[in-house]
């Protein structure tokens, strides 16, 4: 494949036969002495006849569980010449997953150290090496056993996500052997050669003990001190190391001129991990003159891909980062269209990748490995490529450039789409006999979806499907066609611009639909920018004008042409969205001079009603979107008579005891971990209302929402009973038949369900916040009485009253919350208390800001705060409010705090508090994620407010602060107190504690923003996901 393999040889005969040839020299070295080749040759050879009477054989595996030290080459090493894999356990690791790996990969032995035997759960066979494990050999030794295949287990490495299950990845010796022969072909090791490993360790371990090169481990204390690893370096005389480029370039921060110098034993740098910019690049061949640097690309999948040196490939003027070389095998590599077709000419396309390196597949999930390790047709046989969901391209010259990742979702606006789920939504509305879906355009507020279409020409008689529309050829927009899909579809989801064809073209080879020959969409409007003074108006300027004005504001926004926006038209039937409006906010005040909050816009979105409250502004009025028509909060609070328990019969006020739980907002992120509690710490069916979806099949939001958290367990998953339902309707959307059953049939209810945002008015969150809350109210009370526990908010206190206490009386506050939601919430839970007063036990919870699990990082996309920490990193500042709070409780406390209250009788009738009553000051959180290795200038609040609506939005995180980052920095505040006695008092001395919001759960997060793209990883080195 890629280099002279030595015969069949596995990886430990080929070491075997180094040991035979320098048994003398050092093999592995560093503060814990030196190892000779021979000294290691036989402590491996003993574990391994050790291993042997325990069953280890071809397949079988042996986890290692201890830190990078010389034991940890050993026990690797002694798995393979016993005939076995070995199986790499991280101490990182929490207990949790540990217990999840062990019983996915199913060793049969663990080798670990009498300091980590603890974390091991019971009844886990393992052997302690700091113990007497020896005196268990027989005389003699057992026989040699059964001799591996190169096509037998070397090793599984489980990828380490922060979120989901982790999957194991099988190797076998033909992997890695060819890889390493490869690799021999670029650096070779010989006698002097002292090899540093710690990122990516089992990858960089055994390949210098194939040659006559040194190992020495790098402890993890170390790797993530640069000036420590520096000295380190130095003092063991390392001659080669691999670093990820953050690990680099904190390197690099923290040495000096003479950090060349410093390292003089160092002869080969690899960069591999992530990519390398051209400007690291030119300041570490500065910095590290006379030493070959190399950028090596690899997956755990596939092992090496490509490599060359940084000084050949940073001066490439055809990338924007440094390629990855020179493809190690270039016949078996592929650069493939979405069609799996040979790209053309230096194309852009997906990366797959064949030959002799790839790995078995993922351990015990034949479906994951079907997906993406596929057969590879320009091999024949039996042949197999990966799919590796890199965007590559090959340039002129030869080397590999990776450009991103290729998704069958696309991103618009920060928005993941699936194509398809419009696809379908169309099929399903529009009488179409065909159609399909693209996203055209450049990443922020330019990209767009276009639909094209293939009108359905028969007669419809049994179709009602709508059949009319009318496209705008020069726009193509259809305020008709958005109007059908806004009932199916979320906003961003909906298609910009309509395209009506005749046929859709077809590939001669697949017929497939050919996107690459589909008609060109009508062009953008006009791009270029009118300066504000040619937009300006004074206030008494005549209404014609200034109703022509904004239209021209409109189009200059949405990009249409000149004409095409008249004032009876709608902003958003136009095709604005949120950003959009964002940037409709700031051309209304450049031109009118008044600055109008986003919820106006939602409300009077035509140019006329726009018009309207911009008027009312310049007049000193208040604006449409203020509510002054808003109607008495209090006489809102209004239940039916027949919202009573004394009408039903009364179940039970355990949760433990309930048989069947009914769950409003499961599909969210609170509603989400409220499910999974409910499926792992009980064993009731929990009944999801859940919105009907276009594929018919309500259990998809479920699996999804699930799935993004990951939350999924499919066995539990069979206790899910989807409600095709809506909380905006009367008895929940259900027929009165279906709401008595459901309502004879649960036991208990969780009412976490409503609409969240902050720029819509009352009126907007009515149907679902408060008309929704009294259907589940009369779902309590129907048929037999059920405890609800009703999840409100903090918002309900409004701003500035300062200490909040769960039994205040908030009679007096109807009205003083800023926001249609707090309102809203205002008043279901008027509604929750009115019927607490009639005799149904009511619990009432009051989050504040819910941020991501403690343990995985798994978050709210739109969670604010967690917004803002991603965003000023990803633009390098972050603002700087006096007196400013960040409330962040983790979801897991929020979730596990209500259930365990729902098992407590006492807990009806109580209101707790869920908010962190003492959340750490910004300037606190600001400083951890500095500590993160993240460079912050710390402005004040308008001036990054400036650099962040300047700033391209790149990401879902960049859309939500960008539509939620008020103007003023009062507005980000909560000044309230909020007092948690009932809370601290249920949960008793040995309830469960807050986690601590600190440098540690702050990295946690980094770590899963990281990973979502919202910004880069912490500039710490840990060894992650190989790439």
């Amino acid at each position: 494949m890629k280099g002279e393999t030595q015969g069949n040889a596995l990886l430990h005969e080929l070491f075997e036969e180094q040991a035979r040839r320098t048994p003398e020299a050092p093999a592995v070295v560093g503060p814990w002495g030196t190892m000779t080749y021979g000294e290691l040759d036989r402590q491996t050879g003993r574990l391994a006849a050790h291993l042997r009477t325990l069953g280890i054989r071809p397949d079988v595996t042996v986890g290692v569980y201890m830190e990078r030290r010389p034991e940890f080459v050993v026990a690797c090493l002694a798995a393979l010449r016993a005939g076995g894999a070995f199986l790499p356990l991280e101490l990182a690791y929490p207990d949790s997953m540990i217990e999840d790996v062990l019983a996915d990969a199913e060793p049969r032995v663990v080798v670990t150290r009498g300091e980590h035997e603890a974390s091991l759960p019971d009844g886990q066979e393992r052997i302690v090496l700091d113990g007497d494990w020896e005196s268990a050999l027989p005389e003699g030794g057992p026989d040699d056993g059964l001799r591996p295949t190169l096509d037998d287990l070397a090793f599984v490495s489980y990828s380490s996500g922060t979120t989901g299950k982790p999957k194991g990845i099988a190797n076998p010796h033909r992997a890695p052997v060819n890889s390493y022969s490869w690799r021999f072909g670029l650096v070779d090791y010989g006698a002097g050669d002292v090899v540093g490993c710690n990122v990516f360790f089992i990858w960089e371990m055994l390949r210098p003990l194939l040659r006559g090169g040194a190992v020495c481990p790098i402890p993890d204390d170390v790797i993530y001190d640069p000036a420590a690893l520096v000295g380190y370096l130095d003092e063991h005389g390392i001659t080669e190391v691999l670093f990820t480029p953050s690990l680099l370039e904190a390197v690099l921060d923290g040495g000096g001129e003479n950090l060349g110098e410093e390292l003089s034993a160092l002869r080969t740098l690899w960069l591999n991990g992530e990519v390398v910019t051209k400007t690291l690049a030119r300041r570490a061949l500065r910095l590290l003159l006379g030493k070959r640097i190399f950028n090596l690309y690899s997956i755990s999948e596939t092992h090496e891909i490509s490599a060359g040196e940084l000084e050949e490939l940073v001066e490439s003027a055809d990338s924007t980062y440094c390629p990855v070389g020179k493809p190690a095998d270039p016949e078996h590599l592929y650069i493939l269209d979405e069609d799996a077709r040979p790209v053309e000419g230096g194309a852009a396309g997906e990366l797959y990748v064949g030959g002799e390196g790839l790995a078995r597949g993922y351990l015990k999930l034949p479906e994951k490995t079907a997906e993406r390790f596929v057969p590879d047709p320009y091999a024949g046989g039996d042949a197999r490529m990966y799919r590796s969901g890199d965007k590559a391209r090959l340039l002129p010259d030869g080397n590999l450039e990776i450009m991103g990742r290729v998704d069958f979702m696309v991103k618009v606006r920060g928005y993941s789409i699936e194509l398809g789920a419009v696809e379908a939504a169309i099929e399903e509305r529009l009488a179409v006999t065909n159609c399909v879906v693209i996203a055209e355009g450049e990443e922020g507020t330019d990209k767009r979806l276009v639909a094209y279409l293939v009108p359905d020409s028969g007669d419809g008689a049994n179709d009602d499907r709508h059949a009319e529309w009318n496209i705008d050829p020069a726009t193509g927009h259809s305020p008709g066609i958005r109007r059908v899909l806004q009932d199916a579809l979320p906003h961003y989801m909906i298609p910009a611009v309509y395209v009506e064809v005749e046929a859709l073209p077809l590939q001669d080879t697949t017929g497939k639909v050919d996107r690459g020959n589909l008609p060109t969409p009508p062009a953008r409007g006009p791009s270029e920018e009118a300066a504000p003074e040619e937009l300006a108006l004074p206030a008494d300027a005549p209404r014609g004008e200034k109703e022509d004005r904004l239209a021209r504001i409109f189009e200059r926004v949405l990009r249409l042409e000149r004409g095409y926006v008249r004032p009876e038209d709608d902003f958003f039937e136009a095709g604005g969205h949120s950003l959009a409006a964002a940037e409709l906010v700031s051309r209304v005040e450049e031109a009118f001079g008044v600055r109008l909050p986003t919820s106006e816009i939602l409300d009077s979105p035509t140019v006329t009603g726009l018009c309207d409250a911009i008027e009312a502004r310049q007049n000193g009025e208040d604006g449409a979107g203020q509510e002054t028509d808003e109607p008495d909060l209090r006489a809102e609070v209004l239940l039916e008579p027949e919202i009573s328990p004394d009408a039903a019969g009364r179940g039970g006020e355990r949760l433990s005891d309930a048989g069947n739980v009914f769950l409003t907002g499961a599909t969210g992120f609170l509603g989400a971990f409220l499910l999974d509690g409910l499926l792992t710490e009980t064993e009731a069916r929990v009944h999801c209302l859940v919105r009907p979806r276009h594929d018919g099949d309500p259990m998809t939001p479920l699996r999804d929402g699930l799935k993004r958290y990951g939350l999924w367990d499919a066995e539990r998953a069979s206790r899910i009973v989807p409600v095709p339902g809506d909380l905006a309707e009367p008895l929940l959307g259900l027929s009165e038949e279906d709401f008595d059953n459901l309502a004879g049939e649960v036991d208990v209810v969780f009412h976490a369900g409503a609409v969240v945002n902050l720029i819509y008015p009352y009126s907007a969150l009515k149907p679902a916040n408060v008309d929704g809350t009294r259907e589940v109210l009369r779902l309590a009370c129907r048929q037999k009485t059920k405890p609800v526990h009703h999840v409100s908010t903090n918002g309900v206190f409004g701003r500035g009253w300062g200490l909040c206490e769960e039994d205040t009386n908030l009679d007096d506050l109807a009205g003083v919350q800023g926001d249609g939601y707090g309102r809203s919430k205002w008043v279901a839970e008027g509604l929750a208390r009115e019927a607490a007063g009639r005799g149904l036990s009511v619990a009432v919870y009051r989050p504040g800001n819910i941020s991501g699990h403690s343990e995985t990082g798994a978050s709210n996309p739109k969670d604010f705060l967690g917004a803002v920490i991603s965003e000023s990193v990803r633009v390098g500042s972050a603002p700087k409010i006096n007196g400013w709070r960040m409330e962040m409780t983790p979801v897991d406390f929020v979730s596990g705090t209500i259930l365990r209250f729902a098992d407590d009788p006492d807990a009806a009738g109580k209101t707790f508090h869920l908010a962190n009553p003492n959340p750490p000051s910004a300037e606190y959180v600001f400083g951890w994620i500095e500590d993160l290795g993240y460079d912050l200038r710390r402005p004040d609040y308008a001036d990054w407010l400036e650099t962040i609506r300047s700033a391209p939005a790149e990401t879902e995180a960049g859309e939500v602060v960008r539509g939620a980052a008020p103007d003023d920095a009062a507005e980000v505040k909560d000044d309230n107190d909020y007092d948690d006695r009932n809370t601290r008092d249920a949960l008793g001395e040995g309830g469960p504690r807050r986690p601590e919001v600190g440098a540690a759960l702050l990295e946690t997060y980094a770590r899963a923003f990281a990973e979502r793209g919202w910004m880069p990883a912490p500039d710490l080195a840990r060894e992650g996901a190989r790439r």
